[in-house]
């Protein structure tokens, strides 16, 4: 067993660290609880939280705007709500809205373009209105680069983030729809294909139960599949879903 002094000279130097990063803007880091699953529809200005318990974040939605793309970063617990022309930081529980990263031009569309973060530095994943191409983000907004993805089968349906494995997941509108992860030099490994037609405008993933979360063709009912692409539970919704995403709700956060 190690001497007690040198045990607490490591726990003040990992908090020191914290610091530090918390000083240094970087990431953070939080302890991990249940998986919570995101999104909001056509027809309410609320980010809805399927829970458990069922709960609804108000007014991240502004009348006349719809949500294009979603991501949760639950190292920080906020909610990035994609919009034309704007990217929304919203706080969760209390939907308070931190921040708005205005997109670059390019970037601005009316149409379904999802949206995808990276825990570990909460960098943005953004799909190109041509659905073809991604953007990579800083958490300010700055771009980074411009992913071309030259083995892209179909058009781009979904971003998510797997944080467990560190990788960006694609989901494909083509027939039958397959998710991928897109490597270092935008190529794209195929891996899973799901077993019943989906409603490709958004993809959820939990990262630790290797579930995907899709629209299913009403667009009405969310789609719980498995590692393999197995449908395993269906969620109705309240509405026409129009961007989700899925991740762990930290209990403690250091950021």
């Amino acid at each position: 067993m190690k001497p007690p002094g040198e045990i607490s000279c490591k726990l003040r130097g990992a908090w020191l660290a914290a610091l530090s990063a918390v000083a240094l803007g970087e990431g953070g880091c939080a302890t991990v609880g249940p998986n919570h699953v995101y999104l909001t529809t056509a027809n309410s200005p609320a980010v809805q939280d399927l829970g458990p318990p069922p709960a609804e974040l108000p007014g991240a939605v502004r009348p006349g705007e719809q949500a294009l793309g979603l991501a949760y970063d639950f190292n920080t617990d906020h909610l990035f709500v994609r919009l034309a022309r704007v990217i929304r930081a919203i706080e969760r529980p209390s939907g308070k809205i931190l921040r708005e990263l205005p997109l670059p031009a390019e970037l601005r569309t009316p149409v379904s373009a999802d949206l995808a973060v990276r825990s570990s530095d909460r960098h943005l994943f953004a799909v190109y209105p041509d659905q073809h191409s991604v953007a990579e983000l800083t958490v300010a907004g700055d771009f980074v680069r411009r992913m071309e993805l030259p083995g892209l089968s179909g058009r781009i349906g979904g971003l998510a983030y797997d944080q467990r494995n560190r990788r960006l997941l694609l989901l494909t509108a083509a027939s039958p729809a397959r998710v991928g992860a897109i490597g270092p030099e935008g190529n794209v490994t195929y891996y899973v294909t799901f077993a019943l037609a989906v409603n490709p405008v958004s993809l959820g993933y939990d990262s630790d139960a290797q579930h995907y979360y899709v629209p299913l063709p009403d667009g009405r009912t969310l789609g719980e599949f498995d590692h393999g692409g197995n449908l395993v539970a269906r969620h109705p919704i309240d509405g026409a879903i129009t961007a989700l995403d899925a991740g762990p709700r930290s209990l403690v956060r250091v950021f």
